[in-house]
């Protein structure tokens, strides 16, 4: 048998691990492109820019298209909900703002009749509709959907109940606080659980982005939707965490890091929200408020009696980044969504379910500006 030297030795080794750190390094590579693939950034957002700026700027490519005649399908679903609306009835009549049913459509027609051309013009953006500014800017932020591992029965490692609606939710007032569903066990036995969780902390996040996918042991995918509430008034894990001098930034990654590193008090903090959400399966995917299923980067959480359901938003913030720290985005978005959360001139954008919405989705939290397009006569 042949004896390599200790030279020879130890110049394997040194290939071996020079080959390991260039893999690494690939792999760390691809992770970032994964998040961070797009076009360069263009010129930031700026609250007070006027509607010729935005459009100047704007990219179908910031919001994940080749072109704008991929909104057709976001379009189609905001007319099929606004076909049961009377033409002549105010979707919405504030201050600054009236908009009636029938004028809301003849928006969204004149937006599909115009996309085979805006690819070549986007000044029709300008020429075609009037941007009515939604005063006082937006304070934006955005949700994304979940995947949470799941068995649909329980089992070792699959300890934490995912429960429906209640059929007695709604007929007692406030119904029972989170405390009393996972420590008292209230719902326990009832037939209620629809799947059972690994992690009780990913179905927490999962109650926040309101839908999600379950991935269950044999690799298939379930989506889950919100189906009501308890009643009483959410409080933020990451509120609870800075009262208790817990964590230094306050974002969901480090709130979730801290959850993991401490197993032992996470039901000491999870209790302290008595907000508790109930799911329904669909298997179509995260669905919003209109019974349609959302599309990232266009469907947007908007409060109706402030931005009403079926309008098109011109949306513009400079979105979290991972490469660039902050990343300038201008969108065309359809209001689709509601949230307990969303209120007045906040709008929470719906970033899709891949490693770069979650991590738009965890960090982003920044004022921009936002106009409600109405076709012109």
């Amino acid at each position: 048998m042949h004896n390599s030297s200790p030279l020879s030795i130890r110049f394997h080794l040194l290939i071996f691990l020079a080959l390991c750190i260039l893999l690494q390094a690939c792999a760390s590579k691809k992770a970032t492109q994964e998040i961070d693939a797009g076009p360069a950034p263009g010129t930031p957002v700026s609250v007070k820019e006027s509607p010729a700026t935005f459009v100047a700027n704007l990219n179908p490519a910031i919001q994940g298209m080749k072109s704008y005649r991929e909104l057709a399908p976001s379009i189609k679903k905001s007319l099929r909900y606004l076909s049961s609306k009377k033409d002549s009835a105010y979707a919405v009549k504030r201050p600054g703002l009236k908009i009636t049913w029938g004028a809301m459509k003849q928006t969204l027609r004149r937006l599909e009749a115009l996309l085979p051309e805006l690819d070549k013009d986007p000044s029709l953006f300008l020429k075609n509709f009037a941007w009515v500014p939604v005063r006082q800017h937006i304070q934006y932020s955005g949700y994304y959907s979940p995947v949470v591992k799941a068995s649909k029965t329980r089992k070792k490692g699959y300890n934490h109940p995912i429960y429906r609606r209640p059929p007695d939710l709604g007929r007692r007032g406030r119904y029972y606080t989170r405390r009393e569903i996972e420590a008292e066990k209230k719902l326990a036995n009832k037939g209620l659980e629809l799947a059972w969780a690994k992690d009780p902390v990913d179905v927490f996040f999962l109650e926040i982005q309101g839908s999600g996918c379950l991935l269950l042991e044999d690799g298939s995918q379930i989506c889950i939707n919100y189906d009501g509430q308890n009643g009483h008034k959410y409080k933020s894990s990451g509120r609870i965490m800075r009262e208790k001098g817990l964590l230094k930034r306050g974002d969901i990654f480090e709130q979730r890091q801290w959850l993991k590193d401490h197993p032992d008090r996470v039901n000491e903090i999870l209790h302290e929200n008595p907000s508790f959400v109930f799911f329904k399966l669909e298997g179509t995917g995260p669905t919003g408020a209109m019974g349609q299923v959302v599309d990232g980067w266009k469907s947007l959480a908007t409060d109706p009696h402030f931005i009403p359901l079926g309008s098109i938003v011109a949306y513009g913030v400079n979105r979290p980044d991972p490469k660039y720290t902050t990343f300038p985005h201008r969108g065309i978005g359809f209001a689709q969504d509601t949230g307990g959360a969303i209120k007045k001139n906040r709008i929470d954008v719906y970033c899709g379910e891949d490693a770069k919405a979650n991590y738009v989705a965890s960090f982003l939290d920044a004022k921009g500006p936002a106009w409600i397009l109405v076709a012109k006569d």
